[in-house]
């Protein structure tokens, strides 16, 4: 029987793929380019079924003129990772860390509020990011990610970014074994992953670490 994709199928798998190589230390210019075709789809069916997401919010406080797509998103870096038939000659600046994560953020924040589950590396790459950015949470869930960001990402703040990276990628790891996470209904299945020779927690950091996860908006 032949397999059939819908574009949010689609999404979620690059997306799970950006973040996955993200936090396995792999190239920025791979997780970006993955990271934002599945940005332009996800922001897309937000906007036909009128969910109120982060992408659209940032949109309503750009410049006037201002494009979140093609003003920030696609340029100057996926531009210049797609085409080379104005500019073959063309040398950019490396991607920014910065830029990379506030795209995948933008990506899976959104992803969340229009699907209202998602798989266990975008839960864990949002707590992650809310935990080194905690001035982008609303006053109103601020309570909830700070005692999240406490128990999972304590101190990560203080980290270099190599140690941030590694942090996340152990939560990933442990938040992937964790079956009563895995049996959540708000829980998708993850693109599973698997690298030798690194440190992970231990199953009673796990433990604490797991079972703070799960759907934890935002906004």
């Amino acid at each position: 029987m032949t397999a059939h994709l819908t574009k949010i199928d689609v999404a979620r798998r690059q997306l799970s793929t950006a973040v996955c190589l993200l936090f396995d230390g792999g190239d920025v210019v791979s997780v970006y380019s993955l990271a934002a075709n599945a940005w332009e789809v996800i922001d897309t069916l937000c906007v036909r079924a009128g969910v109120d997401g982060i992408s659209g919010q940032t949109k309503e406080h750009l410049a006037p003129g201002k494009s979140l797509k093609f003003d920030y998103v696609n340029s100057p870096y996926r531009n210049f990772f797609k085409h080379a038939d104005r500019d073959p000659d063309a040398v950019l600046e490396e991607i920014p860390d910065s830029e990379v994560d506030s795209l995948i953020f933008l990506a899976v924040e959104d992803y969340m509020r229009l699907m209202n589950k998602s798989p266990v590396e975008f839960q864990v790459f949002q707590l992650w990011y809310l935990a080194l950015h905690v001035e982008k949470v609303a006053d109103g869930s601020l309570g909830k990610i700070i005692d999240a960001v406490n128990s999972t990402f304590s101190n990560i703040r203080e980290l270099p970014r190599a140690s941030r990276i590694s942090f996340a990628r152990s939560v990933l790891e442990g938040a992937l074994n964790d079956q009563s996470l895995l049996a959540d209904p708000r829980t998708e299945v993850s693109i599973s992953m698997r690298c030798s020779g690194r440190h992970y927690l231990s199953r009673s950091e796990l433990g604490r670490c797991t079972s703070r996860l799960g759907m934890i908006s935002s906004k």
